[in-house]
């Protein structure tokens, strides 16, 4: 068992948490460090500022599986925006081009959104991290450089459309419209026409939410903007598990180790297969030797998996004690070197010498 005596602050594990409007994600990041006492904290998935909703945050040795909870479907909810684009396809950004959205109604975005379900080409917004030549794609914008940027492959696997209404826009965005005189008549003569359409989406990791707004506004005819944004799902975590950053303030580190996630229970089971290592070859594991789909107890299972499938590597109490990569013998050239009966090698990639748990 982990030890319990927190009077070091030995504090490991994955923690939701709900992101209001406002923060940044580093500033969760840093209320988690001063709350929990320890510097070793990282978060697995950036929200914007003007989005909320679930972060999930790695703890102590758990920061080992950032990339791993990183790399995970998300669940998105919100609102988006027709009749407008943005230079940052958010609410955050300058009014740059209007169109008459008075036609959009629900079967017209329902068919629309239909056509961006499975993989799509998508190119991020010129306001993001992506980098190009070795620079953000942001620090272009803000120098007002163009700078061609490759599209990229993402997957949406589920699109649902809800209520259409007239658009409500704050008012800082309806005066930034006003000041910008490309825009300004022409924003004032549509302004009844623009229109907001719920939605929940559900996409790969590396998804821009925002560029679905913009691409689907033009294809639309239109174009859009992400009007309010709500992460409820990443990986294994839902909504329903997040610490509201107003609880989250006024914990100790003592409680916040109650509501920490551990072991297999951090991972997505439908990205990471998951399975038990028979305990004879538990000392091969923590030499870092590979192991095969004979070493362990779903072994059936095991030897279903596909070739380079990341896969976790447990103990019989829910610890986890791997990462590993799958290669399968019948994909390889060269001859198998295990004996008969053994299809699938699994690789160490991450090992955890005492557990995650």
């Amino acid at each position: 068992m982990r030890r319990k005596d927190l009077q070091h602050f030995d504090i490991a594990g994955v923690l939701p948490v709900w992101k209001e409007v406002g923060p940044t994600s580093h500033d969760v990041v840093d209320m988690v460090r001063r709350v929990a006492r320890i510097r070793q904290v990282g978060h697995t998935g950036t929200l914007d500022p003007a989005a909320e909703g679930l972060l999930v945050l790695c703890l102590g040795p758990y920061t080992k599986l950032v990339p791993y909870l990183t790399d995970t479907d998300k669940v998105y909810r919100g609102w988006f925006a027709f009749g407008v684009e943005t230079d940052t396809d958010d609410s955050d950004g300058k009014p740059i081009a209007v169109a008459d959205a008075s036609g959009v109604d629900e079967a017209r975005v329902r068919e629309a959104a239909a056509r961006f379900v499975g993989e799509i080409e998508q190119i991020p917004p010129r306001f993001s991290a992506v980098k190009v030549g070795g620079k953000k794609l942001y620090e272009y914008a803000r120098a007002e450089q163009e700078v061609a940027v490759e599209p990229r492959r993402v997957r949406i696997d589920r699109f649902e459309i809800g209520r259409v209404k007239p658009l409500e826009l704050p008012q800082d965005f309806v005066e930034r419209a006003r000041q910008n005189p490309a825009v300004a008549q022409e924003f004032e003569r549509l302004l009844g026409t623009f229109r907001q359409v719920e939605f929940e989406v559900a996409v790969s990791s590396g998804t821009y939410v925002r560029s679905v707004a913009r691409d689907l506004g033009r294809a639309l005819g239109c174009g859009g903007f992400l009007l309010r944004l709500a992460r409820v799902a990443t990986g294994a975590f839902r909504a329903e598990q997040a610490m509201p950053m107003e609880a989250l303030a006024s914990m100790t580190p003592e409680k916040l180790d109650e509501h920490l996630v551990r072991g297999v229970a951090v991972l997505d089971r439908a990205k990471y297969p998951i399975f038990r290592i028979l305990p004879a070859y538990l000392p091969r594991l923590q030499k870092g030797q590979p192991l095969t789909d004979r070493m362990v107890e779903e072994m059936e299972e095991a030897a279903k998996v596909p070739n380079d499938a990341v896969c976790a590597i447990a103990d019989d109490v829910g610890g986890l004690l791997a990462m590993v990569r799958a290669i399968r013998f019948d994909a390889l050239q060269r001859k198998n070197a295990y004996p008969a009966g053994h299809r699938v090698g699994f690789r160490p990639l991450r090992i955890f010498p005492n557990g995650l748990r």
